[in-house]
């Protein structure tokens, strides 16, 4: 398999598996948000692959979510925009001769959110 195709299937992967960002969205300080829409991107020519140890290395990516504050608090609950960028390590299998699945990560983003809440900054926007 060329390693182009292998890195090509690890962002596609990235980019599309919510169980890897419900996890990151998950640990976020001070607690659980919820989340109206999210994406991220990352280029495959940002990933690093290592085929026989079977690792790979995303040097560059961003995230951007539409959070909820206090979503369970109905009416006096809070949209805010969040973007920032990230990197990540794992480790990947094949699932066959042409077909890879990330089996680890570990994605490096701040997901500190409420210091980043300014009734006077553009991100913020009461509902």
């Amino acid at each position: 398999m060329e390693i182009d195709k292998i890195r090509e299937q690890i962002a596609v992967e990235i980019c599309n598996d919510i169980e890897i960002w419900n996890d990151v969205l998950s640990d976020t300080s001070p607690g659980n948000y919820g989340c109206d829409h999210w994406d991220a991107e990352v280029y495959y020519s940002n990933i690093y692959v290592d085929i026989p140890a079977r690792t790979f290395e995303v040097r560059s990516g961003s995230f951007s979510a539409d959070l909820v504050l206090g979503a369970s608090n109905g009416d006096s609950s809070m949209n805010f925009s969040y973007f920032k960028p990230f990197s990540a390590k794992g480790k990947f299998d094949f699932s066959d001769a042409n077909n890879v699945k990330i089996e680890d990560i570990n994605i490096d983003i701040d997901m500190i959110f409420l210091e980043k809440i300014n009734l006077k900054t553009p991100y913020f926007s009461p509902r």
